[in-house]
């Protein structure tokens, strides 16, 4: 009896140390890197541009990325997904006043988080659709997706037409549009921005 309760207590004891130490990885995470240029270097048809909100999969940056910038590292989880972002051209994110003009822009592609790496997601012209002043456009259905259902808290009482990047407001007597299925989505995303400013 005593020998069975010794490895009983032993073959416990490993799996307490292997639940500790083998269980435990290395966090997955994500960086916002614009990659737009600096207003040092940038020209007269390309002022700056800071990056003002992101998405990616359950991850949300909240806080402004300047030209040339990195975010910090948030934590996310092994996805694969696009990267949705709101653009301020021509605001410094230093500055007392909010941005007057905001931009929604999706990645061209899905990008991979894997599990126990860091995701560097850069945001550019290069990288990203939706900038009318570059020349890019996306469609309304897909802008309609963002603004409503990504970040609708940043296109309230506006109408957001992706052919010319341009929000015009709207009467609140009309009611909100709809969002569909996609409200929850909605929702729940401005309810993890909320969140993460409230921690800050």
């Amino acid at each position: 009896m005593r020998t069975s309760s010794a490895i009983l207590i032993a073959t416990t004891s490993a799996a307490l140390l292997c639940w500790t130490g083998c269980e435990s990885e290395t966090p997955t995470g994500a960086i916002i890197q614009n990659g737009y240029p600096v207003a040092s270097d940038a020209t007269n048809s390309s002022p700056g541009v800071t990056i003002y909100k992101a998405w990616y999969f359950t991850t949300a940056f909240v806080d402004p990325v300047a030209p040339g910038g990195l975010s910090d590292t948030q934590r996310t989880v092994p996805a694969t997904d696009y990267v949705y972002a709101v653009l301020a051209p021509g605001w410094d994110p230093s500055g007392a006043e909010p941005p007057t003009t905001l931009i929604p822009v999706r990645s061209k592609g899905r990008l991979s988080a894997a599990r126990g790496g860091i995701l560097t997601i850069d945001v550019s012209d290069a990288t990203f659709d939706g900038n009318c002043m570059a020349g890019s456009s996306l469609s309304q259905d897909d802008a309609d997706f963002i603004t409503q259902r990504i970040f609708p808290g940043q296109f309230a009482s506006v109408a957001y037409d992706a052919k010319t990047c341009r929000a015009t407001p709207v009467s609140t007597d009309a009611g909100a549009p709809d969002g569909g299925d996609g409200a929850e989505a909605g929702a729940a995303g401005d309810a993890a921005l909320d969140a993460a400013d409230s921690g800050r």
